[in-house]
């Protein structure tokens, strides 16, 4: 028994002394920017960030000096909507802000609607860009890179979002990555295997919090067939384009509660809220019952399905790839919008 104890003492020992000796680099490095303040979080990384927390800070440090009213929520693929596209669909008082996220949850977008509002912004504007993945999540999304900033649950969650971030950086293929990284001051090819490290050219405006990818897109013009080369191609598997399948039903019960408490603040503001469901690869196209919930809720002349299949999902050349589509389809989507 002693034998055992004095083992267990030199094990938990040997633990602490590990944990403390790559603590020393985590509290120095801040891989994943989540300890110190930044004026922008995309100065100097090559590190994939939790985009929740960065839209979050951002929006909260640029609130001291930008008044925002107008906000365009959603996943990774509301990005694409540009602000100068949108604004010229808007009054000249507008100020947007993109507030989106990767993976996002309509949990974790309610969220954001709520904190916007306690905020007391005065919501005039909203695109909300929805899809199957977001309305099927009605629970916090896990996961260094998907999981809820603690601002927006009062920080309800703050032992848990930097454990999730401790614990991610300790995993030996981040540790192996991100040091190779830092010494070589390359992002290699496995590097980017798993999200953990990303060098595409980003173009970055602090103060919409937009992302754009114009470096691929002058590659599209310049020349179309040396962007969608064979590598590209293989990702665009073929699709049955004639006989329209649908998403399983994904709003119940938990979904309409959060979508109803969005519908009330937006009442609340006199917002112009336009839901635009996403035209995606797959053709899916949204359950009918979910889209005539969406609509009975938001209004009818409010809620545009673009899912399935059409002229915009039936061209790969609309697509970077097949989870993402391209700002050209963005801003014919807001001109049918807003011109409807």
């Amino acid at each position: 028994m002693k034998i055992f104890i004095t083992n267990i003492i030199r094990f938990s020992a040997f633990g602490i002394i590990f944990i403390i000796i790559l603590g020393l680099p985590y509290l120095y490095f801040d891989p994943f920017k989540v300890l110190y303040d930044y004026n922008s979080f995309y100065e100097t990384t090559a590190v994939t960030l939790d985009k929740d927390y960065v839209s979050t800070e951002t929006f909260i440090k640029n609130s001291e000096n930008l008044d925002y009213n107008s906000f365009i929520l959603g996943n990774s693929r509301s990005i694409f909507y540009q602000v100068s596209d949108w604004k010229k669909h808007l009054n000249n008082n507008a100020i947007c802000f993109h507030f989106d996220a990767s993976a996002e949850s309509l949990w974790a977008l309610n969220k954001k609607v709520e904190y916007i509002d306690k905020k007391g912004n005065n919501i005039q504007n909203i695109l909300l860009i929805l899809d199957y993945s977001i309305l099927i999540q009605d629970k916090p999304n896990t996961g260094h890179l998907f999981i809820i900033s603690p601002a927006l649950v009062g920080e309800s969650n703050i032992v848990e979002f930097h454990r999730t971030f401790f614990l991610a950086f300790l995993t030996p293929k981040f540790l192996y990555a991100f040091f190779d990284y830092k010494i070589s001051g390359k992002v290699k090819p496995y590097m980017k295997k798993g999200s953990l490290l990303d060098d595409r050219p980003l173009d970055y405006d602090l103060s919409t919090n937009e992302e754009r990818f114009d470096y691929f897109e002058n590659q599209i013009k310049e020349n179309e067939n040396i962007y969608y080369s064979q590598q590209r191609l293989s990702v665009f598997y073929p699709r049955d384009t004639t006989n329209q399948k649908f998403s399983k039903k994904c709003i119940y019960n938990s979904q309409k509660t959060l979508l109803e408490n969005i519908a009330t603040i937006t009442k609340k503001h006199n917002t112009k809220i336009k839901v635009i469901i996403n035209p995606l690869y797959d053709q899916l196209k949204l359950d009918e019952s979910d889209l005539k919930y969406l609509k009975s809720t938001f209004g009818a002349e409010n809620v545009f399905d673009f899912s399935g299949i059409n002229k915009f999902t039936n061209d790969y050349r609309n697509y970077y790839e097949t989870s993402h589509y391209r700002p050209q389809v963005a801003r014919e989507i807001l001109s049918i919008v807003y011109e409807e």
